[in-house]
């Protein structure tokens, strides 16, 4: 998902020049308290993850927008046009594989009938294609 983090070019021009003023300020105008560190972090690289409290604590010290210093773009669009083909080129694709396909048939496994008594010992006892099942269950008895 391609985010943009425009954070640091965004304090800059309200007057955030380094880690520790932006600290100072978000302390005095909030009372939300940040390490130095993290606001370092936050000015190098886009954050993996942050709370809402940070988030709500810049905007509010800064009078700035969510979206002034984040903006999110939709992946799906970037492939829709990686998937994206011309007409001419289905056309050229479809007909290039129906040849490979006269070419070199493909075939489909033949469904396999599966035996159940890997799974269940008595199975076989109770298959209703089997001789034996009809006629324990008439007279009472169990074949062994």
């Amino acid at each position: 998902m391609p985010i943009n983090w425009k954070l640091r070019e965004l304090l800059k021009e309200r007057g955030g020049n380094s880690a520790a003023k932006i600290r100072k300020i978000v302390l005095e105008q909030t009372g939300y308290q940040l390490s130095t560190q993290a606001v370092c972090d936050l000015l190098k690289r886009q954050p993996k993850m942050i709370r809402l409290e940070t988030i709500q604590a810049l905007c509010d010290a800064f009078y700035i927008r969510l979206s002034e210093f984040l903006e999110v773009l939709p992946s799906a669009a970037q492939r829709a046009k990686k998937n994206t083909r011309t007409i001419e080129t289905r056309r050229h694709t479809s007909s290039r594989e129906s040849a490979q396909r006269a070419l070199f048939p493909v075939t489909t496994p033949a469904k396999k009938k599966v035996d159940f008594a890997a799974f269940y010992p008595d199975a076989r006892k109770f298959l209703s294609n089997s001789r034996r099942c009809k006629e324990p269950f008439k007279t009472g008895k169990v074949e062994t």
